[in-house]
């Protein structure tokens, strides 16, 4: 009897184990998540009426109406109170502490004061609109930087923008195939399913709202996991695509070369020489003898791979890049936010990274908690140079 009751305890507690695990706890999945975890269909809990969170328990604020009957005020809202914080998924922390890939919308939130040229919170990235957290429309840029003159081109009013812009928060692909898990970090799809789109990206034919609608599919990335900060030893790993899925709202900015005056950047934005660049430059004053792509990665300046099978991509591979490998947006940019402009991944207005007054004003944790000149020196010059070897 007692052999009966350990095994059914057994069993219950591997239940338990299985029920409870990490893949039970992630909401999204590759593909839409529970409804209530973002919509209040009668706009009450337990008999009381409440229109946004307040988690764990939802607030009463009243009968105020929500878009989609959303338990937030606005779609980024309700993305934001899962996702704010400084660690596992979140984007949005307090101090300026989330270090992963895509950035931190905190600094969206604060100006940098020192300098010749100081730097204004709505400077730093996408200004999604997030009222519960504060988060308002950029007013310099009233729509979405389109190269001049791109025929056709419906141009994204700021006003509208937020999380479910890039993000498709149902995560529907486009062969209708049932999602079987997340697309994120190199799942092959079962025979018969789909894996869901990288990061839930919206893809081809996603509809992004005011007059948007997306030509280009969402890129072929792994990402590095939900809790890991970004480093040159676990870092996402991006395939391709990536900044074709940025022009279905940046129009024309992936244009080649010095007559269109756009960096290039693309599928066909080929690293070649400058790939050999990349691979011999350690540091401003640290350029190998000849390229070493072994070791060559750095966090700081990553590129696309130009590979599409998913399986081949790593987000432990320290390697730099070969013949196949190309220039993206996220080479120079962060996707949410950056401490710098242009949500830049260094101060592009700078001559030494180590002297960047937004530096200066907030520590090594614009620098992902790196101290700068420790990591390179402290005469490092502009990133740049680690494939326009200028220093």
């Amino acid at each position: 009897m007692k052999a009966v009751k350990l095994g059914m305890i057994i069993a219950v507690a591997a239940l338990m184990t299985l029920g409870f695990g990490s893949a039970a706890f992630a909401l999204h999945s590759g593909g839409v998540a529970h409804c209530d975890a973002c919509h209040t269909m009668h706009n009450s809990q337990n008999g009381v009426v409440y229109a946004q969170h307040d988690f764990p328990t939802p607030g009463v604020v009243g009968e105020t109406a929500t878009p989609s009957l959303l338990t937030g005020t606005d779609p980024s809202s309700t993305c934001l109170y899962c996702h704010d914080g400084a660690a596992s998924y979140h984007v949005l922390s307090t101090d300026g502490s989330n270090y992963k890939a895509g950035g931190d919308f905190y600094w969206l939130t604060v100006d940098g004061t020192l300098g010749r040229h100081p730097v204004a919170g709505e400077q730093k990235g996408h200004n999604i609109v997030a009222a519960d957290f504060g988060l308002a429309a950029d007013v310099t840029l009233t729509a979405a930087p389109v190269r001049a003159n791109y025929g056709g081109a419906v141009a994204y009013p700021s006003s509208a923008l937020g999380c479910e812009s890039c993000h498709d928060p149902h995560g529907k692909n486009a062969d209708g195939l049932p999602i079987a898990e997340s697309g994120s970090y190199g799942a092959v799809a079962p025979t018969g399913a789909a894996v869901g789109n990288y990061r839930l990206l919206g893809s081809t034919n996603y509809d992004a709202g005011s007059g948007v609608v997306f030509d280009n599919p969402s890129p072929i990335a792994v990402s590095a996991g939900s809790s890991a900060p970004d480093t040159d030893a676990e870092h996402n790993d991006y395939g391709y695509g990536m900044s074709e899925w940025c022009t279905n709202c940046h129009m024309g900015f992936d244009a080649q070369g010095s007559n269109a005056h756009r960096h290039p950047a693309g599928n066909d934005a080929h690293l070649n020489g400058y790939g050999d660049a990349y691979n011999q430059y350690r540091a401003t004053g640290n350029v190998l003898p000849a390229p070493q792509p072994a070791d060559a990665f750095d966090f700081f300046v990553p590129f696309e791979r130009g590979l599409t099978d998913v399986t081949s991509l790593s987000t432990t591979r320290t390697d730099g890049p070969d013949i196949n490998s190309n220039i993206m947006c996220l080479t120079c940019h962060r996707a949410h936010a950056s401490p710098f402009a242009d949500a830049g991944r260094w101060d592009f207005g700078e001559e030494l990274l180590d002297e960047s007054p937004i530096a200066e004003e907030f520590g090594d944790i614009v620098w992902y908690g790196e101290d700068i000149a420790t990591r390179y020196g402290p005469y490092q010059r502009s990133l740049c140079n680690k494939c326009h070897i200028q220093d």
